[in-house]
């Protein structure tokens, strides 16, 4: 489990929890409904002031939805699609915890929606140690906007903290990267010299 740390913002609605030597930034939603959509912008901008005061480029995420309440009437899913993308921004590896798979399935869709490669689990404990990289998940969902396609490198490790670029869609490999041993070869690819067939 993550140690009790560092109360960095606490209000009725979320807590932000970080500790002293560790990496990572625990976010709780609390059970409490946002009365008013104004209330729920107001609580996101400071959540999100925090989270940019603590720095987020080297620090990992865990956001732990499990007592939030369900909502999903449009008004709420029009704002939260403004503000979700708030919490994740700028964290190179993030992960949510949820309590069912309904919740699993509706958390996944928006961070597709949202372009957040997140991985989400059902275990807090799950989510720890994939965060320090000491999970048996080998990967993350499809990266977006920079985010690593790589699980995290182990906390003390020697990993890289530079995000790799964004694939926005599946490139074919080239000839030359065929002839790698890394890929099988082609049965359709002709070899250098061979003449083009002729049309009949």
């Amino acid at each position: 489990m993550l140690a009790e740390g560092m109360i960095a913002l606490e209000t009725p609605y979320f807590t932000i929890e970080t500790e002293l030597g560790d990496s990572l930034v625990r976010i709780r939603r609390s059970a409490e409904p946002y009365p008013t959509l104004l209330e729920m912008e107001r609580d996101f901008e400071a959540v999100s002031a925090v989270l940019d005061r603590i720095g987020r480029e080297r620090k990992r995420l865990l956001v732990d939805l499990r007592d939030g309440p369900r909502r999903n009437d449009p008004q709420f899913e029009l704002a939260m699609g403004r503000l979700r993308p708030k919490l994740f921004r700028g964290f190179p590896y993030s992960a949510a915890v949820v309590r069912t798979a309904v919740g699993a399935l509706q958390v996944k869709r928006h961070m597709r929606e949202d372009g957040v490669g997140a991985e989400v689990f059902n275990d807090e404990q799950d989510a720890i140690d994939w965060l320090r990289g000491q999970s048996v998940r080998s990967e993350m969902p499809p990266a977006t906007g920079g985010r690593s396609s790589r699980p995290p490198p182990p906390e003390g490790g020697r990993g890289s903290w530079v995000p790799e670029p964004a694939r926005s869609s599946w490139v074919p490999p080239t000839i030359e990267d065929r002839r790698s041993s890394r890929l099988p070869p082609d049965p359709f690819a002709r070899s250098a010299g061979e003449d083009e067939p002729e049309d009949d």
